[in-house]
């Protein structure tokens, strides 16, 4: 097979790309430039190709003040004396007192540390802090004065105009321009179809709020304590602009972060700004915990008379019944409970929606995993014209592939005749000509780029047959839905479409441990109310004796799969009660053991050293598997952890599983913990060796066994 070869990027490739950003802004954005903005652009162009080289590289870099010995690139052979250059024109200056807060905001949080050691405190105990709360005690108890190589650092001051130029290309906050470098290199597609390129924002105005909203919500991200409770201040002071709700939104991911601080009475005053959901929820939560049933009585009504959207109708529709209407149980617990219970064969496992899917094909049903991509498909199909035809096609950038009205939200207001007229065509015609209006489209247009969904030919056949069956009127109905507000309709929809003798069906299928979402009530509502059939199904696994499992339990140099590796296996199988194999196995992870993991394992580098590689003992632990269902403790871990192994060796490797803490949890509910030690320890189970793999494994399989004594009863 040939390699694939990239082109070189030359040296200050990068600078090109800036200056064609610019070019585009100045060009398709002039009504969103400001005298400021005109006036950088030209001091910007004024400056040497090194100066300029250097702002341009901090374009990639997050914050306004460096080190100036961390600004080190080959093609600026005397970064210092560019740096001094770029003082003197104004585009740098000095640290100063007030500089402080953002300036620690922007170290690291073995930086934060260090600084804290600066002031010769103690920072035994907080290294096990998250970074937001080490820093919080840095703007506590350190000063300025308190940083040693102060005289290195420079704060960038015109950055505020230079990140406002890039989010007007980019939208979003701290976007470099390596996309355009990107796409020299070949890794990433443009659109170069468009016909003209509209400015992001609707005005200056616009632009201006969603900027300011950008900047926030990065703030949000990483604010705590004070900062947070100095924001729920200033929040009435916020901008607003009419047609978003910008402003409504970061006042929802406010008070959720002062709730997550127990700032609740500052919470409760925040989210009374926003009439949107998910504010009106909060504070009607948050009131009745407080006590206050009167105003949370009031509040629920003035929902349901005017929600603000599907949700917000059904949360306070749900906690009305609970709290005022003697309902004990909340609606999608209600709907899950009363769902009829399909018994399957436990080989399905690793799917509860292809089990279902195999126990209706038995029963006559054509079975098809929809979930989404169905409506998706078809708004995509229907109103193909209107969004991705050639006079439709109108990008904010190369590299923005979803129709302008669909990213602006104006799609519904500017297309109303449009729509209506599909949509009346779509519900009055006759079958044959909507399934003609379908093929055409799909077959004109297949593989044609775009941001609604993925080509696959398997879509024809499921929306022809699904559409041969199905009340078109109905289809207009979600039709109608999606295309008013295709933000809240993108998800949610039932895994499985059943087709059978002019008979559809919608299915939510649902496993051991699943949940309805209340975004999924939502749309079976929707779809109910259209006049389809829908469902939700439980499954269940029924026991059989001779099933195999492999019971399995890994020792980890941390725990997270993608940056931590495996240091020993330890697996069992059991057949018919017993435990008839065992495996086991040290794994050298190729890094070395945190001390905290080698304490609580007792897994040393040296015990690794000589231990074969994963990829060396790969097979071996696959043939051991065999066809056999995968038990864990606790199993999302140890699956992740291995499935993540055979990734990266680029294999696949999929069995079905199954949980004993979510299965202890179901058949023995009610016992003070469900940790492995505890467990073993209420049932009587040797656990000698804990936190050694085969150990641990062998003590699962035997909660397996009592497990399925309990199953087998049911």
């Amino acid at each position: 097979m040939a390699t694939r070869t990239f082109p070189t990027l030359k040296a200050f490739y990068y600078l090109e790309h800036f200056h064609e950003m610019l070019e585009f802004v100045q060009t398709n954005c002039a009504e969103l430039l400001g005298p400021a903005d005109h006036r950088y652009i030209a001091e910007f162009k004024e400056l040497e190709r090194e100066e300029q080289g250097l702002l341009v590289r901090l374009a990639n870099r997050k914050g306004q003040f460096y080190r100036r010995q961390d600004l080190c690139y080959s093609e600026i052979p005397d970064c210092d004396a560019v740096c001094s250059q770029l003082t003197f024109k104004g585009f740098f200056r000095q640290v100063c007192h007030e500089d402080f807060p953002g300036l620690v905001t922007s170290l690291k949080k073995s930086d934060l540390l260090d600084l804290i050691a600066n002031t010769g405190e103690s920072t035994k105990g907080l290294t096990s802090l998250k970074k937001a709360q080490v820093l919080d005690l840095v703007l506590q108890h350190c000063r300025l004065e308190d940083i040693e190589d102060l005289d290195e650092w420079v704060a960038e001051t015109r950055e505020e105009e230079r990140e406002f130029l890039q989010f007007l290309f980019f939208g979003r906050q701290n976007d470099g321009v390596q996309a355009f470098a990107l796409r020299d290199l070949g890794i990433v597609r443009t659109r170069s179809d468009a016909e003209a390129f509209k400015a992001r924002f609707r005005d200056r105005e616009d632009a201006l709020n969603a900027w300011f909203y950008s900047r926030l919500n990065d703030d949000l991200r990483v604010a705590s304590g004070e900062v947070l409770l100095e924001m729920a201040r200033e929040c009435k002071d916020w901008p607003v602009y009419e047609n978003s709700d910008r402003f409504d939104h970061s006042i929802a991911r406010l008070g959720a972060k002062l709730e997550r601080s127990k700032a609740l009475d500052a919470a409760l005053s925040v989210y009374q700004l926003s009439n949107l959901h998910p504010a009106r929820e909060r504070r009607a939560r948050l009131l009745y915990a407080a006590g206050e049933r009167d105003a949370v009585e009031e509040l629920l009504k003035e929902i349901i008379e005017a929600p603000s959207c599907d949700d917000e109708l059904l949360f306070a529709t749900d906690f009305s019944r609970r709290k005022f209407g003697g309902k004990r149980l909340g609606m999608l617990t209600e709907m899950l409970r009363s769902a009829p219970v399909i018994k399957v064969d436990e080989a399905f496992r690793d799917s509860a929606e292809r089990a279902a899917a195999s126990h209706y094909r038995e029963q006559g049903w054509r079975t098809y995993f929809t979930e989404n991509s169905l409506w998706n498909v078809l708004f995509g199909l229907v109103f193909w014209d209107e969004l991705l035809n050639e006079g439709a096609l109108v990008s904010v950038n190369e590299f923005d592939w979803r129709p302008v009205q669909l990213l602006d939200g104006s799609f519904a207001e500017h297309q109303a005749e449009a729509i209506a007229k599909k949509l009346k065509f779509f519900g009055s015609s006759q079958r044959a000509e909507v399934l003609e209006l379908i093929s055409k489209v799909f077959n004109a247009h297949y593989g044609t780029a775009n941001a609604l969904f993925r080509w696959r030919r398997m879509d024809e056949q499921i929306i022809t047959d699904f559409l041969k069956q199905a009340s078109l009127p109905a289809c207009a109905q979600i039709l109608k839905r999606v295309a008013t507000d295709r933000r809240a309709n993108i998800s949610g929809f039932p895994d499985l479409l059943l087709v059978k003798d002019g008979q559809v069906k919608f299915l939510e299928v649902k496993g051991e441990g699943d949940q309805i979402r209340r975004q999924q009530l939502v749309q079976l509502t929707a779809l109910e109310s259209a006049g389809f059939d829908v469902g939700v199904v439980r499954v269940e696994w029924y026991v059989d004796p001779a099933q195999e499992y492999v019971v399995v339990d890994i020792e980890t140099t941390g725990g997270r799969s993608e940056h931590h590796r495996i240091t020993e296996i330890g697996a069992v199988k059991v057949k018919n009660g017993e435990i008839v194999d065992r495996y086991e196995t040290l794994i050298n992870p190729e890094r070395k053991i945190p001390a905290n993991i080698t304490t609580l394992t007792g897994i040393s580098d040296a015990m690794v050293a000589d231990a074969p590689l994963f990829p060396e003992i790969a097979e071996e632990f696959r043939e051991f598997v065999g066809e056999a269902i995968f038990v864990a403790h606790s199993a999302k871990f140890d699956y992740g952890f291995i499935r993540q192994e055979f990734d990266r060796m680029g294999e696949r490797f999929r069995r079905p599983t199954l949980c004993t803490v979510v299965a202890m949890r179901k058949f023995f509910p009610g016992l003070e913990s469900y940790k492995l030690a505890r467990l073993s320890e209420e049932f009587e189970i040797s656990l000698e060796r804990h936190h050694r793999a085969l150990c641990d494994a062998e003590a699962t399989a035997h909660l397996l066994m009592l497990i399925n004594e309990k199953r087998l009863k049911a």
